[in-house]
């Protein structure tokens, strides 16, 4: 059984194991400097961290923050929250904790005044795309471009 949980400071380092196992199943191992920015992203004091557990270890992990306009460098948008990343330890890929983290997510943000969710993935992350399709997230028709790759906007109203 899978449960989801808002992070405590004690899973920070099993969520980050998380992200750096999921990114180097995908051949992008990432460089020591990367996982010192994410372990900053999730002590940030408006950060969401939540986690996916089962039997004891930390499975998945989604961080979010406030929205901001202009991309992310501007002012906090009142009611946005920006998924800043979701990753599933590889060997639980396609059980259903992603969709877990973002119900988890959805209830936190609403409960909060939240009125939407965005998240940007990569244009040929099929995997990704399906997940926010299925949780209701629709293409809000924005693309970017992030180290060369094409990013597409997914959008949420809640």
């Amino acid at each position: 059984m899978v449960t989801t949980r808002l992070a405590e400071s004690r899973d920070h380092d099993d969520a980050v194991a998380v992200w750096r196992a999921a990114n180097i199943a995908r051949g992008r191992p990432p460089e020591a400097a990367r996982v010192d920015r994410v372990r900053a992203k999730l002590v940030e004091p408006d950060a969401v961290v939540i986690v996916a557990v089962a039997s004891g270890r930390v499975r998945g992990m989604l961080l979010a923050e406030p929205g901001r306009d202009g991309d992310g460098q501007g002012p906090k948008v009142a009611g946005l929250c920006h998924i800043s990343m979701v990753f599933v330890h590889p060997g639980r890929q396609g059980n259903g904790i992603g969709r877990l983290l973002l119900e988890r997510l959805r209830a936190h943000v609403t409960a909060q005044g939240g009125t939407r969710l965005q998240v940007w993935t990569g244009s040929g992350n099929d995997r990704a795309r399906r997940l926010y399709r299925r949780a209701g997230f629709a293409p809000s028709g924005r693309v970017a471009f992030l180290s060369g790759r094409p990013i597409e906007q997914f959008v949420l109203e809640l």
